[in-house]
């Protein structure tokens, strides 16, 4: 009877300190407080147990505790950015753990158990293996040796078919315990359901995915501690599976996304209309020139302008307020001490720094909160996003380090755009943006992010670390002048001295066309992808009969295999006479008034030649960027294959007409007949 009260007293003491301890961890003040005070709980539960009387030997007790200490300690030295998929881990084991202790019960018993004892077994292994495959599944998307959302045509009625399947034996298990067969079928389909649960969500959403495991997890030990009478057990679990809950819906209110997708699959998929790629949105003159006249293609604002380490010291010397929004780009080149270092070199200036902290920004909750904790940044300069929103139109700068699709204007607007509805942070308000970001490429949502073409917009190109860190030697310079400081502020200028990327419309197009006598058309797998192939054909044979030469350069690796582009093209009608390859139309490009590329990306890279770094360096390339003009039809900035960038785009010469391709080039053509006309 002793030993009786002692454990009850143990589980009672560990239950109000875990409760205490996650009220303390509700605040980053209490935050470290509230860890200890769990650390004790947890520890005075496991001294308890192992005074239970039913514990036998304890030879297999401290194998599970050698062996759970040697996979234990590796996976707990991970490094930050890590983290996440670490955690993922940690609900798969938790949640495998739970599903073999009811495994474990119900063989014990035979089956042989009541009704109340078979419901707790069944959402116990059923919860477990859904879990432990779900976050499995989690972890290898953000370890990204998943890609992909891999949803397919009636997937929702497999999940639902699922679903129902495994409430109805779990039910027929609750009525007739005693069939083992329905009993490991059950768990085999909770296994497969988890994989289905997980699989068709998109890595931008697995922060809300790993909170709603977590709570999985949690329901889980709630009916372990039901099924083997451990109270402790079933609090910590209902702790547990309730605050996962919690934070789930309160992250689903952060994206715009329903809470119901999340807990039963199918959450961040959007309709085949709304997953297109979204262009970037620009001004453009809205007046078409003249016939004959010189073609106005710059937007009335600047595109992407770029600026240097030492460009954007000298803006943080004259700034009086700076907000920092960290992302994902911020922990993955491990920015943080950098970022803290900057902060504190501003605050020395007297200039107030704030940091604007995302619900979802990174890849777990709290993500950027523990990173900057790490790197020593004061918690009360952790602002959320509802309460700090107001403050960025009176910012003269926000620094966007690694964000991308937490920034994205486009989800005000767009309704169209994956992320339409998703509540953002208000950096493209602030008065100045320098955004540090390694490319152009786009964030997990796949979309090109409108701030980055806002004229109050400079691009610190550069890995985040890096960058930071020559801001920071720049700022300390004395000698550091301020030559640069009014083309920086100045509005229309690219700030780096090199061109920015320009938007062509429809009619600007048209009268480039009009007045060329040779055009070279450069063909790619984008056409391929929106099958132009008919269209272009059709536009080709209106520039001839404009007395037009035409012509179309095939590189030897254009699309995805060898002739692909030869083979579409002839399809369309297109003579095979006008197809030239690589070798033999190169020395053509710098007498041609116009090269029209048309979603050939790689095989168009000038870095090709130059950049030795690059993975497509030394690839012998189309010398578009030669023409007196080029026009590239493409759907976004995205880059090819190659996933780099390319340099043409931002060529002096080069102008960009975003959209479809065939939509694109049916546009043209049709332009093209009335003026004709």
């Amino acid at each position: 009877m002793t030993e009786y009260y002692l454990l009850e007293t143990a589980y009672l003491i560990a239950s109000a300190l875990f409760i205490l301890g996650l009220k303390f961890l509700s605040s980053p003040e209490t935050a470290r407080r509230g860890m200890f005070l769990a650390e004790i709980g947890m520890a005075i539960a496991v001294i308890g147990t192992l005074l239970h009387h039913e514990i036998i030997s304890y030879e297999w007790i401290i194998t599970g505790l050698v062996l759970g200490s040697v996979i234990g300690i590796p996976m707990g030295r991970v490094k930050m950015t890590a983290m996440p998929q670490r955690i993922a881990l940690s609900h798969a084991f938790g949640a495998l753990a739970a599903a073999l202790v009811g495994i474990s019960e119900y063989y014990r018993h035979g089956g042989q158990v009541d009704k109340i004892v078979m419901a707790a077994i069944g959402f116990e292994v059923m919860l477990g293996a859904l879990t432990f495959t779900g976050s499995l599944i989690a972890s290898g998307k953000l370890h990204e040796t998943i890609k992909g959302s891999w949803s397919y045509k009636g997937q929702n009625i497999v999940t639902s078919v699922l679903l129902a399947s495994l409430a109805g034996m779990l039910i027929y298990l609750i009525i007739s315990p005693a069939n083992p067969a329905v009993f490991y079928i059950l768990i085999a389909m909770s296994l497969v359901f988890g994989v289905q649960l997980v699989m068709p969500i998109g890595a931008a959403d697995m922060p809300v995915v790993i909170s709603i495991l977590n709570s999985y997890a949690g329901l889980a030990a709630v009916a372990t501690g039901f099924v083997i009478q451990n109270k402790v057990l079933i609090i910590a679990g209902a702790l547990d599976g309730s605050s996962g809950l919690i934070l789930s819906i309160i992250m689903c209110k952060a994206m715009n996304r329903s809470a119901a997708n999340v807990f039963f699959g199918g959450f961040g998929q959007v309709s085949a209309t709304t997953a297109a790629p979204a262009t970037v949105k620009a001004a453009v003159g809205t007046h078409a020139p003249a016939a004959g006249a010189k073609a106005h293609v710059d937007d009335g604002k600047p595109a992407v302008k770029k600026v240097s380490a030492e460009e954007a010291a000298l803006l943080f010397r004259v700034a009086k307020s700076v907000i920092v929004v960290p992302g994902y780009g911020l922990a993955a080149a491990q920015a943080q001490h950098a970022v803290g270092e900057l902060a504190t070199v501003l605050k020395s200036l007297d200039v107030s720094v704030k940091y604007a902290i995302h619900p979802v920004a990174g890849r777990m909750p709290g993500h950027m909160n523990v990173l900057l904790a790490e790197a020593g940044v004061p918690y009360t300069d952790l602002i959320e996003m509802e309460e700090i929103n107001p403050d960025f139109p009176e910012t003269d700068i926000a620094i966007v380090i690694g964000a991308n699709d937490i920034t994205n204007p486009a989800a005000r607007h767009d309704k169209n755009s994956p992320i339409y509805g998703m509540p953002i942070l208000d950096v493209d308000k602030a008065k100045r943006v320098i955004v540090c970001k390694r490319s152009m490429n786009p964030g997990f949502a796949g979309i090109d992010n409108e701030l980055y073409l806002n004229k109050n917009t400079w691009m610190l190109f550069g890995d985040a670390k890096d960058s930071v860190s020559k801001v920071i030697t720049s700022m300390k310079d004395p000698n550091l002048k301020a030559a640069k400081l009014e083309a920086v502020t100045a509005e229309g200028p690219d700030v780096s001295g090199q061109p920015s990327v320009k938007k062509v419309s429809i009619d600007e197009a048209i009268t480039l066309f009009k007045n060329a006598r040779s055009v070279i058309v450069v063909p790619g797998y984008g056409m391929a992808a929106a099958q132009a192939q008919h269209v272009v054909g059709e536009f080709t044979e209106l520039l001839k009969a404009n007395n037009t030469k035409v012509k179309f350069a095939i590189h030897p690796v254009a699309g995805r295999m060898p002739g692909h582009m030869n083979v579409l093209l002839a399809e369309a009608g297109v003579p095979y006479t006008d197809l030239i390859e690589m070798e033999e139309i190169n020395p053509d490009f710098p007498e041609t008034d116009i090269a029209l590329v048309i979603g050939a990306n790689d095989t168009t890279n000038p870095v090709a030649r130059h950049d030795k770094n690059s993975p497509i360096y030394g690839m012998p390339i189309l010398d578009v960027d030669k023409a007196k003009k080029v026009i590239v039809c493409k759907r976004s900035m995205n880059p090819g294959f190659a996933g780099i960038d390319n340099e043409l785009y931002i060529l002096p010469n080069t102008y960009m007409l975003f959209g479809d391709a065939k939509a694109t080039i049916a546009k043209l053509a049709d332009s093209f007949k009335s003026v004709a006309a």
